[in-house]
């Protein structure tokens, strides 16, 4: 059967444009959270889910775009957006887990495994909201690895996240763990992602229809890349003011 699946092709700009933003958003993400800390563990458990939510997602979006096939490509959009609320609903889960308490093995476990959870649904449901004159099929070693990758890469990353928030560091220390659990979490999604591609090869169909249903690729690239780069500049516009008043956030202004 494998001679007669499509041949896939990959833009190499798009897949270097998903790990970039993947681990721009964990270390933004972390930053956030780190500030919000002040105000209370629940909102920076919010905050950091939130944003690594979002950011894993907008890595899979573009990720999922990086992958041409040679026949024509479309996105259902109920699935798709669902697949990221649910990123951001496991990522928050896990986080507010990780809050509770003292960030015990057992607890970062846990809390890795709800995120590497919430990662694989994200994916597969992304997979699922493509719309191609193809049918897929998936093998289960690569799609066995994704899985492991997502739980044990994301609890790596939840480590070192706890480490940041709850360790006493001095400022260079904490930098240095910080960006090494951006780069962690950030190339453990990339590396969950591309193995959970690898994990599904198209048969073409017997009629290949000219045109499918959903929205057209190109139309959600753009969308999706506009809101990352307001994230990103929201985030860092928030940080810096933060940082240059040398004051906790306090939204309510007391």
């Amino acid at each position: 059967m494998s001679a007669t699946m499509m041949h896939t092709y990959w833009n190499t700009p798009y897949v270097l444009l998903s790990i970039v933003i993947a681990i721009i958003t964990s270390y933004l993400g972390l930053e956030l959270a780190r500030r919000f800390n002040r105000m209370g563990k629940t909102a920076a458990a919010l905050v950091l889910g939130t944003v690594l939510g979002y950011g894993i997602w907008a890595m899979h979006f573009i990720g999922m775009l990086a992958m041409q096939l040679s026949t024509n490509v479309a996105y259902g959009l109920p699935l798709t957006l669902l697949s990221g609320v649910s990123a951001v609903a496991f990522l928050i889960a896990a986080s507010l887990l990780l809050s509770r308490g003292t960030p015990t093995i057992p607890r970062i476990l846990t809390s890795g495994v709800i995120a590497g959870a919430g990662i694989l649904l994200m994916h597969y449901l992304g997979m699922a909201a493509i719309t191609v004159n193809a049918t897929p099929h998936y093998l289960a070693l690569p799609f066995a690895l994704s899985v492991l990758i997502a739980v044990g890469a994301a609890s790596v990353a939840f480590y070192l996240f706890s480490r940041v928030m709850t360790a006493d560091l001095t400022r260079q220390v904490r930098t240095v763990v910080q960006i090494g659990a951006a780069l962690v979490m950030g190339t453990a999604i990339a590396g969950m992602h591309y193995t959970g591609m690898a994990a599904v090869q198209y048969l073409p169909a017997a009629v290949n229809a000219s045109v499918v249903a959903g929205v057209d690729p190109q139309n959600l690239f753009f969308l999706v890349l506009g809101l990352t780069l307001l994230v990103f500049v929201l985030t860092s516009t928030f940080i810096f003011v933060e940082a240059s008043t040398n004051k906790p956030f306090n939204p309510a202004g007391d």
